[in-house]
């Protein structure tokens, strides 16, 4: 069984399970906001479709063949994005292949603080030349978090 850590910014109510100790607490990552969790698709069009025909989503942003950002009606996010730009991170196992992405408010500062703590980066940054930055890193099960501005 994994030991329980209880959250101090919850007042010491909230428990949750860690696999051990937690590491030193940083300092600059401290995400502001939840911006999307990803899903690499197979069939874009068709599930495109199905998110906002079957589950009732609205289309936030599209970018056809490649980009969807999908949320409740009336919202603005956080955003379901349906994507093909990564075809090597579809897993043949449903489920796998999810992406959550972080928003935080110093970008260049937070990525030179992950590199420091010796968190493994995914890819390079990409997204400067469409307007955006984003750098992914893995959990230490190998699981990709977007880190994003």
């Amino acid at each position: 069984m994994l030991p329980a850590h209880r959250d101090q910014a919850a007042g010491g109510t909230a428990t949750a399970r860690c696999a051990g100790p937690v590491q030193a607490k940083m300092i600059l990552m401290q995400p502001t906001g939840m911006m999307m969790v990803t899903v690499q698709v197979r069939s874009f069009e068709a599930l495109v479709a199905w998110y906002r025909d079957v589950l009732g989503l609205s289309v936030l942003s599209l970018e056809p063949d490649e980009f969807c950002a999908l949320v409740p009606p009336g919202s603005n996010g956080p955003a379901l994005a349906l994507a093909t730009d990564h075809p090597d991170r579809v897993s043949p196992r449903p489920g796998i292949g999810w992406t959550p992405t972080l928003v935080v408010e110093d970008f260049d500062a937070t990525v030179a603080e992950l590199h420091q703590l010796g968190v493994t980066f995914d890819a390079e940054e990409e997204g400067a030349d469409e307007g955006y930055r984003l750098v992914r890193v893995l959990d230490p099960e190998g699981n990709p978090i977007g880190i994003t501005t």
